[in-house]
């Protein structure tokens, strides 16, 4: 199966993946170990389609896709070092995808945020959630302004993604301020890593934020 995921997530075949997921739920297992891969694209890949496959399944086992849900913030929890950078963007994407059924768990990602190097990932999270369900994740503002502060460049951008995707208006001058960070920032956006900086993405959201 780990052969088989690999190339869906190489291809983009969501409808495929889904499908796939219907018919044998350990695809989401397969999914969750994926999100550990060294290759960057595909990690991201894996968390987008563990939220597509979960929301996919929720409807025919949810006790199922709670269980696996509970072994994402059981992972977060436990996780030392960096490989688990890309656990609370999986359930970023869920709760963005089936947040009728899983819209209770986005403020546990609260708990880890404290963490470094889950900071970027986290923010991140919080966008994907805020850009279908702001009403969801607008208490996590005032956690997430901070980070515009932070030394990591990919912290900072990602802060200021999200804030721009919840719909955060009290930090368009913070924002603004960030028009010259040139500090280089990877980012996950439609399906594929985007090369910018943290001004780019900061100026970005604050357009949006002045134009809502």
């Amino acid at each position: 199966m780990k052969t088989e995921i690999e190339s869906i997530l190489r291809t983009g075949d969501w409808r495929r993946l889904e499908a796939e997921a219907r018919a044998n739920p350990r695809v989401l297992d397969a999914l969750i170990r994926a999100l550990y891969l060294p290759e960057e694209d595909l990690a991201w890949r894996a968390a987008e389609g563990f939220g597509r496959a979960v929301a996919a399944l929720a409807g025919i086992e949810e006790e199922l896709c709670r269980n696996r849900m509970r072994r994402l913030f059981w992972a977060l929890n436990d996780e030392s070092g960096t490989s688990g950078r890309l656990v609370a963007p999986a359930v970023g994407e869920a709760v963005a995808r089936a947040p009728e059924i899983f819209g209770e768990n986005a403020l546990i990602l609260l708990n880890v945020l404290d963490e470094p190097y889950l900071q970027a990932g986290v923010a991140w999270a919080f966008g994907r959630i805020g850009s279908v369900r702001p009403d969801l994740v607008r208490e996590t503002v005032p956690e997430i302004l901070p980070l515009l502060q932070s030394a990591d460049p990919a912290v900072r951008g990602h802060a200021a993604w999200a804030l721009g995707e919840i719909g955060a208006a009290e930090a368009v001058a913070d924002l603004k301020a960030l028009a010259d960070d040139a500090g280089s920032v990877k980012i996950y956006i439609n399906g594929q890593i985007t090369e910018t900086t943290v001004g780019k993405l900061a100026a970005a959201a604050a357009a949006k934020l002045e134009e809502a």
